[in-house]
């Protein structure tokens, strides 16, 4: 018999601290996602808009509106025949790895939420003359969750340091590249 009430308490103790050490549990989500980057400023002048993919690893603790995200996204830029410039790149490729803070707007259960981060980019342009560069970067964007699908749709603002050539002296890597892609995603 004091076998059992000690097992009774035992176990009134034990599973109220394990429900709530499980709320407190990280949630880890991996996910895919595709669009296009519309390209501005320098790299407007030697780039047309152009398709990208990416793969995401997602942490975040269970109702807590904070979270991290890895991203890694590949992006092919086009050549604008642009004859005005004696910097043209041609069309180029860029792949980008960066870490990400995600914050939920108003909270946790929105749908809404903000992601901003640091990176490094590999910009490699094929035209005459070009040589691939890579450097440190920085973006930041609005996101918005869609829970019937599990997915996400998300606009950013990349900025690529030193990625493109000065317009004036040619000298490479200069200016900055400034890139905007658009995704659709999913997460599993």
């Amino acid at each position: 018999m004091k076998l059992s009430i000690a097992a009774a308490l035992l176990a009134a103790f034990l599973f109220p601290c394990a429900n709530a050490h499980a709320q407190r549990d990280d949630q880890f989500a991996w996910g895919i996602g595709a669009g296009g980057t519309i390209t501005s400023g320098l790299a407007r002048d030697s780039h047309s808009n152009g398709p990208h993919g990416l793969i995401m690893f997602g942490i975040g603790a269970v109702d807590s509106p904070f979270g991290i995200r890895f991203d890694g996204m590949y992006s092919a830029l086009g050549d604008r025949d642009n004859t005005t410039t004696s910097t043209d790149q041609g069309e180029a490729t860029v792949f980008s790895f960066t870490g990400n803070a995600l914050f939920n707007l108003y909270g946790s259960n929105t749908r809404i939420y903000f992601v901003g981060g640091i990176g490094g980019f590999w910009y490699n342009p094929d035209g005459a003359g070009t040589d691939a560069v890579n450097d440190f970067g920085v973006n930041a964007g609005l996101g918005l969750w869609i829970p019937r699908i599990n997915g996400f749709v998300e606009g950013r603002w990349f900025n690529l340091y030193r990625a493109m050539p000065d317009p004036v002296t040619g000298l490479k890597g200069k200016k900055s590249a400034r890139l905007y892609p658009i995704t659709l995603g999913i997460m599993f």
